[in-house]
């Protein structure tokens, strides 16, 4: 979502529409999660049966959030499907609108040019859903004041909804030398298409510091927290594993897997193995990448030398599970997701 003006997104626009974008990786792995993530939010939505599901979309882009309710991943059944569903996507790029408007045209979707940091759009909504980072455009203060606005219109309209925070993962490995700061310039060089690298300032989370986020917001908002969970997304897989943009030392995980997934046999246990990253990190992070490291490269070794494609996409599928059983939801994937159940307060 493009939230500054200083930020273009007219020539990403290829990216986000390329066939190529959906990589193994993205489909077998991260739309999964996400996938899993929205269908645990939905599950928790307070709704009457006979009414369809009402959802906005913040920083909606060209609409992958309709996609991942509307459509199966992984084996996963959708969500959701156009029969049951009243959705709106709000993002502050016209072209992206405009795209989004085309690719979905006759389903029950509306989207709109909209800036996150205004008031919420007119309406009465279950879910609040995002998953394209867009509050990590924001600084800090920002995003907190966007969430009080979610929780003030929550508990203005009804008696509970829930909200899917998305933020970029303080912790990633495709960035450690930047651990210690949590906003800085960030380049989408991975765009495809784009004439030039695209810059903006984004902020970085972990858990404790998302939670902080929410806390602050639901008393500003005079709102109360209900369930709160956390999920980390693509661990070794995200997009700058491929780039090394931010680290040069890091192997190029994403290309790996995704030549692991299309059944290359030349790919090595020595070229993914993970040794855990060094730095000033809370305990729970260190802990965390050290016991990670004992079952990813646990993985590898059982899976022994690769002879045939069914023997690599076979070990691709391993590690992807690795991952998803092994996220613990502390900021250390690409992206960090909060899912949260926002409840007006008994009594009012």
């Amino acid at each position: 979502m493009n939230t500054t003006a200083a930020t273009s997104y007219r020539d990403a626009k290829a990216h986000y529409t390329s066939p190529k974008r959906r990589d193994p990786v993205k489909t077998m792995l991260e739309e999964v999660v996400s996938h899993q993530v929205l269908r645990d939010a939905v599950g928790r939505v307070r709704s009457r049966p006979d009414q369809p599901l009402r959802v906005l979309d913040i920083g909606a882009g060209t609409g992958d959030g309709l996609a991942l309710l509307t459509e199966p991943h992984g084996g996963l059944a959708p969500v959701t499907d156009d029969g049951r569903l009243a959705y709106l996507g709000v993002d502050l790029d016209p072209g992206m609108v405009e795209t989004a408007r085309s690719l979905h045209a006759g389903r029950p979707a509306e989207f709109e040019v909209a800036d996150m940091r205004a008031e919420p759009p007119a309406g009465d909504f279950d879910l609040y859903m995002s998953c394209g980072v867009p509050y990590s455009h924001l600084p800090h203060a920002d995003t907190i004041e966007v969430l009080t606005g979610l929780m003030r219109r929550i508990v203005e309209t009804r008696d509970s909804a829930v909200l899917v925070v998305d933020v970029l993962g303080r912790y990633s490995v495709e960035w450690t030398p930047r651990w210690p700061e949590t906003r800085w310039a960030y380049n989408m060089s991975f765009f495809e298409g784009a004439n030039e690298t695209v810059h903006d300032q984004m902020s970085f989370y972990d858990r404790g510091s998302l939670d902080d986020a929410l806390v602050q917001a639901a008393i500003g908002a005079g709102a109360r927290l209900g369930a709160v969970t956390f999920t980390d997304r693509s661990i070794l897989a995200g997009r700058h594993t491929a780039t090394r943009a931010f680290n040069q030392g890091i192997p190029p995980y994403r290309t790996l897997l995704n030549e692991l997934a299309r059944g290359a046999t030349d790919v090595t246990a020595a070229q993914l193995r993970f040794k855990p990253p060094a730095g000033d990190v809370p305990q729970r992070v260190e802990t965390f990448f050290a016991t990670f490291a004992e079952r990813w490269n646990g993985v590898l070794a059982s899976a022994g030398e690769l002879r045939a494609p069914d023997q690599a996409k076979r070990l691709a599928q391993a590690l992807f599970a690795c991952e998803q059983q092994s996220q613990q939801g502390l900021g250390v994937g690409h992206s960090l997701m909060a899912t949260v159940v926002v409840e007006r307060p008994t009594g009012d």
